[in-house]
Order: structure tokens, then sequence, then C-alpha cells
């Protein structure tokens, strides 16, 4: 009998001792690096835009629209801006009438990296957005702009931002000038 008990209290022991050895000699588990998304500020290419880039295409004074989520939901023209740019940190070619009501537009293009959810397979406006600054027209530092989708296909998303004033679209006396002077675009990557 205590043969018995020595040689199971001996089986246990090695047992414990061997899965000992066996985890310490294991490697360890592997972690995996997982990409956790976050908000970034996009430098932007302007103008006339590479292939693949992400970048800014035009800023508009456009005449102040009283349904601007129909109006600057299709592609605006150029040529029914007052004033525009293909350029930031340049002076728009165009002038804006005084005394009459306007709107700020900024066009931009956006690709795959910056707003395709590729799990649904489909464009994500939520991981998209821009701040304007203009303090000559009353807009703090920082202001979110509304956003509409123009249009979209297999590789881009085309899509304007815009400021009203609150529906009331923004004005000028005569010759005052005003200066946009930020323009911020961030995407969620």
């Amino acid at each position: 009998m205590k043969v018995f008990r020595y040689s199971l209290l001996t089986g246990i022991t090695i047992a414990i001792i061997a899965g000992i050895l066996f985890f310490a000699s294991s490697p360890p588990p592997q972690i995996q690096q997982i990409h956790m998304r976050q908000w970034h500020m996009i430098a932007v290419a302007e103008g006339n835009l590479g292939a693949g880039a992400t970048g800014f295409m035009y800023a508009m004074i456009y005449p102040h629209q009283a349904d601007p989520n129909t109006a600057y939901s299709t592609n605006l023209s150029n040529s029914s801006a007052y004033e525009y740019s293909d350029t930031l940190n340049a002076e728009m070619i165009g002038e804006t009438p005084y005394d009459t009501a306007f709107d700020i537009v900024i066009k931009v293009r956006v690709n795959k990296t910056h707003a395709w959810n590729s799990t649904g397979n489909k464009w994500m406006l939520e991981w998209i957005y821009m701040h304007i600054t203009c303090t000559d027209l009353g807009i703090p530092a920082d202001t979110n702009m509304t956003e509409i989708e123009i249009a979209n296909n297999s590789e881009y998303i085309w899509v304007h931002y815009y400021m009203n004033n609150a529906g009331n679209g923004y004005t000028i006396t005569h010759n005052e000038k005003f200066n946009i002077s930020s323009i911020k675009f961030y995407a969620y990557y």
C-alpha cells in the first residue's frame, strides 16, 4: 500500500513537472496586430487630381440656394459661381456682388482609402468631414461644413461641402473683401 501511494505521488509530481516544462517550452501566443481606425487630417492634392488621389477640386462662392440639399447634390459649374478657385491659398476668379446672398461651396474627390467600407462594400460619408474658418464672414475657427454626395463610382466619391449661414446666405457690403483662412479635411481610416 505504501508503494502504491509513493508511486501515485511520484506519477502526479512527474505529470506536474512535465506540464510546466511543456508550457514553458511552448512559444508564447501570437498577438495579431489590428489596425485601429482613427481620424486623420488629410493633406490633399489640388485642382487637376492625379490618378487615385483624394483632393480638393474647387472652392466656389455660389448664389445662395433656398434648397441647398437639392442644389448641391448635383455637379456645380464654375460658370454659375460668383467666384471660384481650383487652388488653395490663391485669389479666386470672378467677383462676388455686394448685398447679394451667397453660399460657400467646396468640392472634393475622395478615394477608397479614405471613405470606402470594404466590409459593407459602400461609401461612408460618416468617415469624412471638412472644417472651415472665415472670420471675415463670422465663421469661427474650425466650423463643420455640411456635406452632400454628388456622385460615386467604384473608385471615388465626389462631395460638396457647404456653408449657408443657417439658411440665410452670406452678404458683403460694397468693396468688402473676405478671406477663407482655413480649410481642413479629415478622414477616418
